[in-house]
């Protein structure tokens, strides 16, 4: 997915092969997401595409009950800035796609059942990762 955001700060891990946590701002929002071969300047507007290591934790069961309230958000883990806990919704399958309100998230084909298309998720993403689109 390709988003429009602002770079807010940049904590770099290693300045050589350009490795950091990088914070953009989405909506009102703020997220960290981790970057390899960053090229982001802090206060630069940009598009990104993001990446997500979805935690294999979940059971299915617990997926598909745990978003009771019908939430759209993305928490951050309090452990982790990188990880964050998603709510959203199924909007379609082939490949599983989740709204979380801000971002939308591929989570891969584990189901071809469109009967989940509206129903209301809840995952945890180990880690977000962020990449500058490509400008053509």
């Amino acid at each position: 997915m390709k988003y429009s955001v602002r770079v807010k700060n940049i904590d770099w891990l290693d300045t050589e092969v350009k490795e950091g946590d990088v914070c953009v701002e989405l909506g009102s929002s703020l997220y960290w997401g981790f970057c390899y071969s960053c090229d982001f300047v802090v206060g630069e507007r940009t598009d990104i595409e993001i990446y997500i290591l979805e935690s294999g934790d979940i059971s299915f069961e617990t997926m598909f009950s745990y978003n009771r309230d019908k939430e759209m958000k993305i928490v951050p883990l309090p452990t982790d800035r990188t990880a964050y806990y998603c709510y959203g919704r199924v909007v379609s399958v082939k490949p599983i796609v989740v709204d979380c309100g801000d971002m939308q998230f591929d989570l891969g084909d584990f189901t071809t059942d469109e009967r989940v298309i509206g129903e209301y998720v809840y995952f945890v993403v180990n880690r977000l990762d962020i990449h500058k689109c490509m400008k053509k």
